[in-house]
């Protein structure tokens, strides 16, 4: 298969492109790629390709030699290239010069911890309930479809007026007629115009990510292969028992027990204290309360009908607002455009995720 495609390209000689094999794809990052094409003296060109997936092939190298299968007198170029020291001084910033935060090598990425160099701005969603899709493997996917109704920046804060910098996003619109001076005011001294969005929200940012007032958000704002954070306000459920509010086992089904099937029984001890602690599980109200599902996978990006579609399920219910932005707690595997995608560099098509290696159900159960 490939690794063979791969062997035969290597063993042809200088003058057709080599490419990695699987073993060598997974050892070489992009940002190692470029530091051994500036260290090796025969290498003469190098193209790239950003990285869309396990299988797929990551680079053509013209003139050089695939990590692993190199001589003996140039083992300290690649050991020297790929230094943790080298590392770092080839990327003091932690993204491309064209606006990418290009993703971290996964051999080394868990010593530095999660990147802050480039904090994005996110957006505001509204669920609009969830599906399925089937991949290459035939295996169904579970889907929330989020849509992004018009979102706009309407205040960009900084750190000189309002002591940190932070991006107000809006999302929706609203009538006039339904609207005070005092809200009206706001987005008129900010946008220039008495737009009011149905709902905002505000995400901190670092300096390099901030955006202008009246600036777009679209659905590429958000790349395939991507991890992201969900948060919205859960389904209120009203006044519940301890069963169904914290899951209890209840009393006793039958032996003398009389309408007391499902207590949450003792809730304290005797005189010593003489009191019920606080926190103490008991009946209450429940649901209604804002909830963060973390490290959700956009697994499809709509930018026609500005859909993204995240793998799972998110808080609240259908027409909800929920907040949509980079997970705070992974590691992205896949470039992000910052502050956003240009209006230039828009994407026109509907991307999806490949299937997945891990979940190949024909590996699983025929080998």
């Amino acid at each position: 298969g490939m690794e063979e495609r791969g062997l035969e390209r290597r063993e042809s000689g200088r003058g057709e492109p080599a490419m990695f094999s699987r073993a060598g794809t997974r050892a070489l990052s992009s940002l190692g790629r470029r530091l051994y094409a500036q260290r090796s003296s025969s290498c003469d060109t190098v193209a790239l390709q950003p990285p869309l997936g396990a299988a797929s092939p990551l680079a053509l190298v013209e003139g050089a030699r695939v990590l692993g299968l190199l001589p003996k007198c140039a083992a300290d170029v690649s050991r020297r290239a790929f230094s943790a020291s080298a590392v770092a001084e080839a990327s003091d910033d932690g993204a491309g010069g064209d606006g990418m935060i290009e993703p971290l090598d996964p051999q080394t990425r868990k010593r530095g911890g999660f990147p802050r160099e480039h904090t994005r701005c996110g957006a505001v969603a509204m669920k609009c309930g969830m599906t399925r899709l089937w991949d290459s493997n035939g295996v169904g996917v579970p889907l929330t479809v989020l849509w992004l109704d018009e979102n706009k920046v309407v205040q960009v804060k900084t750190e000189d007026k309002e002591g940190f910098y932070a991006v107000q996003v809006g999302a929706g619109s609203r009538r006039r007629k339904r609207l005070n001076n005092a809200l009206v005011g706001h987005f008129e001294k900010h946008l220039g115009k008495p737009e009011v969005s149905r709902k905002v929200a505000e995400f901190k940012v670092t300096e390099s990510c901030l955006l202008q007032g009246g600036d777009a958000i679209n659905a590429d704002h958000f790349v395939v292969g991507q991890l992201v954070d969900v948060q919205g306000t859960t389904r209120g459920k009203g006044f519940a028992g301890g069963m169904k509010r914290h899951g209890m086992k209840g009393g006793p089904a039958s032996h003398g027990t009389t309408k007391a099937h499902r207590t949450i029984g003792s809730t304290g001890q005797c005189q010593d204290p003489g009191k019920v602690f606080k926190g103490k599980k008991m009946p209450g109200r429940m649901g209604g309360k804002t909830c963060t599902q973390q490290r959700l996978l956009v697994y499809k990006v709509d930018p026609v009908h500005n859909l993204v579609y995240v793998k799972g399920q998110v808080p609240g219910g259908k027409g909800s607002y929920v907040k949509i932005f980079d997970s705070k707690i992974a590691f992205q595997d896949v470039a992000l455009p910052y502050p956003t995608r240009p209006e230039g560099d828009r994407m026109l098509e509907v991307t999806v995720a490949p299937a997945s290696t891990k979940n190949n159900p024909f590996e699983r159960y025929y080998k």
